[in-house]
């Protein structure tokens, strides 16, 4: 009988021995993780000399079971096992505040338009910005970033520029008995024309809309009328607001230079606000679109040729406005 116990006994302390050696994989309540800074490998072992199994691009969501140090442990959507480096997911607990593949809105409390960025971060490039009330399409949700899908656009938003509801127009004045008509945006050279939150050039601009853009007339003014284009509601000057639709901008050239602050623009370079400045140039100042890229446009502009960000140029549509802020 102490025969048995003892090898009993043997076996008992092998077992502690061999578990004790064993990496430690920390168990997690259900998580998931976006991969994010391009593509990320699967390995079939927590390190980098672990093979292979497959890769997957930026806004990939995966599962998270377990980690072991800087590595995860993950489930990935085509049903693969293996191992992530943490340093290049973007954690968040399942079942986001948003649910995923529904709808939800754009939202900002000072009604400025919201940055759709090619990741999740400030430092990603941006891809487009959205007035509030704007519709998407929720693809994974995060305490911090959302990826969604706007029109044919997909990219990331901020959570807290998203909500389930649609957002409440601004409060407005009451319109004339005539109701609503609509009307144009012009100006004697062409320019853009700033929307305030009030009736007043000190008051911030809330959008930059080009001559031609449609509105709302809600209340007509001597000096400012209270307007509507699209689902954003502000002020402009009464002067440029004609019912008769303008033919085409009085600028030569079917593209130029625009700012909201009407500060020149920089050509640079490269598409990058990192490389040399070749020259500056006035707003309304005509140009020539050679290449269109996601935020920079390729141009000829009086003989120079350079890189120039696409929201400080009319090309047709109005530009992004250099008032958005997120």
């Amino acid at each position: 009988m102490m025969k048995y116990r003892k090898r009993a006994a043997l076996i008992a302390a092998i077992v502690i021995l061999l578990t004790a050696c064993l990496p430690c994989t920390t168990a997690l309540a259900e998580k998931k993780g976006i991969v994010k800074g391009g593509w990320l490998i699967l390995r079939a072992a927590p390190s980098f000399s672990g093979t292979i199994k497959s890769s997957y691009p930026s806004g990939t969501t995966v599962t998270i079971t377990g980690q072991i140090g800087s590595w995860y442990a993950v489930t990935t959507p085509d049903g693969m096992t293996g191992y992530m480096l943490g340093d290049y997911l973007q954690i968040y607990n399942g079942g986001g505040i948003l649910p995923v593949e529904t709808t939800a809105y754009v939202t900002s409390t000072n009604g400025l338009n919201v940055r759709l960025r090619s990741g999740p971060g400030k430092g990603y490039s941006i891809l487009a910005s959205y007035a509030p009330g704007t519709k998407c399409t929720i693809l994974s949700a995060g305490n911090n970033w959302c990826r969604i899908q706007i029109g044919s656009y997909t990219g990331y938003m901020m959570t807290r520029y998203l909500t389930n509801t649609p957002s409440a127009p601004t409060p407005t004045p009451k319109p004339s008995p005539s109701g609503e008509y609509q009307v144009y945006v012009t100006s004697k050279n062409g320019k853009g024309v700033n929307l305030r939150s009030s009736p007043g050039k000190s008051y911030p601009s809330i959008g930059f809309y080009s001559v031609g853009t449609p509105a709302a007339m809600i209340t007509k003014g001597k000096t400012w009328s209270y307007i509507r284009i699209g689902n954003r509601y502000g002020y402009m000057m009464t002067q440029f607001l004609i019912e008769t639709e303008p033919v085409h901008p009085i600028i030569p050239g079917s593209a130029y230079v625009v700012s909201a602050n009407g500060k020149s623009v920089n050509l640079r370079t490269e598409a990058t606000t990192a490389s040399a400045i070749i020259k500056s140039f006035k707003v309304g100042t005509p140009l020539t679109v050679i290449t269109r890229f996601t935020n920079w446009y390729f141009i000829q502009i009086n003989g120079y040729y350079g890189y120039m960000m696409r929201q400080f140029i009319y090309d047709g549509g109005a530009p992004a406005t250099t008032t958005d802020i997120h």
